[in-house]
Order: structure tokens, then C-alpha cells, then sequence
């Protein structure tokens, strides 16, 4: 009996070891969000670099504005299905962005970043005002900013 109780407790152990440490920073870049002039259309596009080993996993949505960025509630990455994304409006104009994945069946990792409003600007062309992002095309998404 005490042999079984050090197996098993030997064994968990082992697992917990070769577990790999949870990433608190990803890196998004080629970050573009923009409404599309004389159209009712925006885009959100970016990449997700969460190992500088492998490729970084595309994401994007393509919805109704009609002239100002639009809140996403679950957009999806067509490189990786495991990531969901948001992008929420701030009562000072700027956006919440936050990414996440399924930890386990009950909780999820997330990561997130604060755009300012400074970082959205407004075109006027003809009767028609379209925002869009001048921010940096790069930025670190943390499980601290949330």
C-alpha cells in the first residue's frame, strides 16, 4: 500500500514537471483596423506570435461599422481555432483588446492590451467619417492588463 501511495505521488510529480510554463506575454503584430470609406464594412487583422519558433497564426473579422470601429465578441483565427478575440469600445474612444484559449474545461488564459484613443483617428471623405488604427502595428498582449 505504501508503495502504491509513492508511485502515484512519484508519478503526479513527474507530470507537473514536463508541464510547460503558461506564456504571461504574447506578441501581436501586423495589427490593422479599419472602416472601409462609402462603405458600411470594417476590418480587424492581425497575427499572433506565441512562439518565436512557429509561424504566427492569423486573425481577422470582417463586419458592419458602419463608420466607426465596431466591438467584436468572438472573432476567430483561421490559423489556430483554439484562439477567440474581442475587441470592446472605452468610454474614452479608444478599444480593450483581449485574446484567449481554453485552458481546461473551466477557465480560459487571457491576454490583453489598451489601445488609446489617441491611436484612432477619423477621416472625413466627402459626407462620410471612417475611423481607423495609426497605432503602433505590433504590441504586447499580457495576462496582467486585464
Amino acid at each position: 500500500m505504501k508503495f502504491a501511495a509513492v508511485a502515484a505521488l512519484f508519478s503526479l510529480a513527474s507530470a507537473t514537471s514536463m508541464q510547460k510554463k503558461q506564456a504571461q506575454e504574447y506578441k501581436i503584430i501586423d495589427f490593422t483596423a479599419s472602416c472601409i470609406p462609402h462603405s458600411v464594412n470594417c476590418a480587424y487583422d492581425f497575427k499572433v506570435d506565441h512562439d518565436p519558433a512557429l509561424t504566427p497564426d492569423k486573425c481577422e473579422a470582417f463586419l458592419q461599422g458602419p463608420d466607426r470601429l465596431p466591438s467584436v465578441e468572438e472573432g476567430k483565427c483561421s490559423d489556430n481555432v483554439a484562439y477567440t478575440w474581442s475587441v470592446d469600445r472605452t468610454q474614452d474612444g479608444g478599444l480593450d483588446f483581449k485574446i484567449w484559449y481554453a485552458f481546461n474545461s473551466r477557465s480560459n488564459i487571457t491576454y490583453c492590451h489598451s489601445i488609446p484613443a489617441s491611436d484612432i483617428t477619423s477621416e472625413t471623405s466627402g459626407a462620410v467619417t471612417t475611423e481607423r488604427y495609426t497605432g503602433a502595428s505590433e504590441f504586447p498582449v499580457t495576462i496582467f492588463d486585464c
